[in-house]
């Protein structure tokens, strides 16, 4: 299934939104997502991810992977990494994303999820600053989640302590690896009407964060910058 914001041709851009891992798949909001500037395509799959797969791919989109990947999955983005490829990797509380050895695909080039939640502060929120990829100061949801270890930060977890909520890093061969340690803002939740630190369960709580649509904008498009 191909998806994209402007006429498919050899010079986009492809991003492979992997679907193949009893995913939370938000694939079909992702297009109006992507920058105008840029010609850039987006692939949904439910195939295994393979060297075939990502080859002559721009980069993958592995967002809540609930079901773990197996070795080979993993050897392929490791290798597609070594080789210049690029990853988009959204994770969450281990509820909801068991943490199966995510690290062996990401620590080699210098970041890391915890494998351990954060102590758990409902709707308390995150803020990105201004930096390489926000032009402005983001406030983003956050209920729940792990930690990212090295990178260059992006957003922090609005809590007591130093808990980054998302960073990159560029590869030495050229690409890059954008991670978050939570999914709120990649589901596109909160809303200006939301009150930071209300509610108890979801049920009863209109989710503190007004800027997860355009922050997901400003990541796809730093995530798709040379």
């Amino acid at each position: 299934m191909l998806l994209a914001n402007s006429a498919y041709s050899q010079a986009s851009k492809i991003l492979v939104y992997d679907a193949a891992h009893k995913n939370y798949d938000v694939s079909k909001a992702y297009p109006d997502l992507l920058p105008d500037d840029m010609a850039a395509t987006i692939e949904r799959s439910e195939e295994s991810i393979t060297d075939s797969l990502l080859n002559g791919k721009f980069g993958l989109l592995l967002f809540f992977p609930q079901i773990g990947l197996d070795l080979n999955e993993k050897q392929a983005i490791l290798s597609f990494l070594e080789d210049g490829g690029s990853l988009f990797l959204v994770f969450d509380e281990e509820k909801r994303t068991p943490f199966n050895g995510i690290n062996h695909i990401i620590a080699p080039f210098g970041i890391e999820l915890t494998e351990q939640d954060l102590p758990y502060l409902h709707n308390c929120g995150a803020i990105a600053d201004v930096g390489d990829v926000c032009k402005d100061r983001r406030e983003i949801p956050y209920s729940g989640g792990r930690a990212v270890l090295g990178g260059e930060v992006i957003s922090k977890v609005y809590m007591e302590g130093d808990h980054v909520h998302s960073a990159y890093v560029n590869t030495s061969n050229g690409g890059k690896i954008v991670v978050m340690a939570d999914g709120m803002a990649s589901l596109l939740m909160g809303s200006a009407e939301g009150v930071r630190l209300t509610g108890t369960v979801p049920a009863d709580t209109r989710y503190w964060g007004k800027d997860s649509r355009i922050f997901m904008q400003e990541m796809l498009a730093f995530f798709l910058s040379d």
